[in-house]
């Protein structure tokens, strides 16, 4: 006789309730079809897999060892029939997404295995780099969708504004300007660690120092935010960079913002697609990712 999926389901909701009565219950079936199932599946086995105690049933060291085989087997049929499903609605398939790097590393690096536990089979591939890059990838459809700090130039393109963040200095936990406010002075004073020459958070890393009236004197370029962050938590100097990117460390006290007294202006994060290439998978995903109302 062979092992059938009804036989491994109603073991496992014995096994979940430990009660033939319980069991039929939550399957919707008699009392005897849950006993038939049972016994065929032991006489399959040619093993006994449950022993009445007066706590009800318990499983034997073969029961524990076909439940969890039956645990898998079962999972993998949910995950099979899931996956069809999915295909059937749209949501199959393969996703390209680009990203600036604040986007990418630090925000969907978080979503992406959410979104990949909820749709396993759908293959996804994150780009990341300047903004003006992968717009330019979304134009030539060599992305679905990308996640930049700017308003696209194509006209063709759509855009909705996805999250806000905002440029903060920051400053090693030890550093004498992480318990004070800091004067332009200081900040003129201060060693600068800043993002490589062409990117857009070194321009307006720039631009605010600039409107507070600091001039930069003693700079360190490095090219990832990674690198500038452990640079800054050792004490070698202080940086500019977007909250989304360190907030983390912030909760952590791992990094300490500056004051200076000024309000910093908000940026604003946008995500950017064709609008008449929209499908039901980026839909989801946008979904994924905090705009509801694609769904």
């Amino acid at each position: 006789m062979r092992i059938t999926l009804k036989q491994l389901a109603v073991f496992k909701a014995i096994c979940d309730n430990r009660q033939l009565s319980k069991a039929a219950r939550q399957l919707h079936l008699s009392v005897p079809a849950v006993s038939m199932n049972l016994k065929e599946l032991e006489s399959s086995l040619e093993a006994k897999l449950l022993e009445r105690t007066p706590h009800g049933l318990v499983l034997t060291d073969a029961g524990n060892l076909a439940l969890q085989q039956a645990n898998t087997i079962l999972k993998q049929t949910q995950q099979l029939e899931g996956l069809f499903k999915d295909r059937s609605r749209g949501l199959g398939g393969s996703l390209s997404i680009g990203a600036n790097k604040t986007s990418g590393n630090y925000v969907l690096s978080r979503k992406l295995p959410r979104f990949k536990t909820l749709y396993p089979s759908v293959n996804t591939r994150l780009k990341i780099g300047s903004s003006a890059d992968v717009e330019a990838m979304v134009e030539r459809n060599e992305l679905d969708m990308a996640f930049v700090g700017q308003k696209p130039r194509d006209k063709g393109i759509s855009y909705r504004c996805w999250r806000h963040d905002r440029l903060c200095i920051v400053a090693a936990p030890g550093h004498k300007l992480a318990h004070r406010a800091a004067t332009p002075a200081d900040l003129t004073a201060a060693t600068w660690i800043l993002d490589e020459e062409d990117s857009a958070t070194r321009i307006e890393s720039l631009n605010l120092l600039k409107s507070l009236g600091v001039s930069v004197q003693d700079e360190i370029i490095m090219n990832t935010m990674g690198a500038i962050k452990r640079a800054v938590s050792t004490g070698l100097g202080l940086s500019i960079l977007p909250l989304l990117a360190v907030d983390a460390e912030l909760e952590r006290g791992d990094l300490k913002e500056v004051e200076t007294g000024a309000v910093l202006e908000q940026r604003e994060l946008y995500v950017i697609y064709k609008a008449d290439q929209l499908t039901p998978l980026m839909a989801r995903f946008l979904s994924c990712c905090g705009l509801q109302d694609y769904e």
